[in-house]
């Protein structure tokens, strides 16, 4: 069986990965999972068009990796998992089984998205669950459950459901310190191992899509070579 190694991305299911994970290692856990909506942008030919990998109706996806994720958090910490709207009570529902749900955050992307535009008012916010096992401290200044920060749009924007480095940024600083292990099992394009390195964190992450896995190394590798 490979080991876990730090900082290090890996292309596979993150179920299977955690696996590796001893219990009580991470110290916080900063993860953005398929919000089991189907999401796809309808532009032709777009490649954000392609579907996310798992991110339709299976509840067990959520259920068993929120249920690793306690495994492998240490006591006394915290973790940040966004979530939609649309399907809020499953996430919430299995949350509460293991973890003290202290927040549900706003997040303002300052932004409306697309979508019908005739029938429906503009979403302009994600949530995010802060959860903890225990009771951890907020790092500085408590803030408010609303964190406004624009969304990634343009060409900065290399997925479609990329976060901000500014607001993984915020999560990380209010809820780790220098040398900590962080885990994201959904990493996606690298934001929260950009943060974690911008903040002496090490990090830990999955990325099932081969595409992104290797977009993110790139990005990765990239930003490292920008700070020499």
């Amino acid at each position: 069986m490979v080991e876990i190694e730090l900082n290090k991305i890996y292309n596979e299911d993150c179920l299977e990965g955690m696996k590796r994970i001893p219990d009580k290692s991470i110290d916080l856990i900063v993860t953005d999972p398929p919000y089991l909506i189907n999401y796809t942008r309808h532009v032709k030919g777009h490649r954000f068009s392609k579907p996310i990998l798992n991110d339709n109706n299976n509840k067990q996806l959520i259920i068993d990796y929120i249920k690793e994720c306690y495994r492998v958090m240490k006591d006394n910490i915290a973790m940040y998992m966004f979530a939609s709207h649309k399907t809020v009570d499953i996430f919430k529902q299995e949350l509460e089984k293991y973890f003290n749900v202290k927040n549900i955050i706003i997040w303002d992307k300052q932004r409306q998205g697309m979508g019908d535009t005739s029938t429906v008012f503009g979403f302009q916010y994600e949530l995010i669950f802060f959860v903890s096992k225990g009771q951890p401290k907020i790092n500085g200044k408590r803030l408010s459950d609303i964190w406004s920060f624009p969304k990634v749009v343009g060409k900065q924007q290399m997925h479609q459901n990329q976060k901000p480095i500014e607001l993984i940024t915020q999560c990380i600083l209010k809820h780790s310190k220098e040398d900590d292990v962080i885990l994201d099992g959904f990493i996606g394009s690298g934001t929260t191992a950009i943060a974690c390195i911008n903040n002496n964190r090490n990090f830990i992450g999955f990325e099932l899509d081969k595409e992104y896995f290797d977009m993110a190394n790139e990005r990765i590798n990239k930003h490292k070579q920008e700070l020499r």
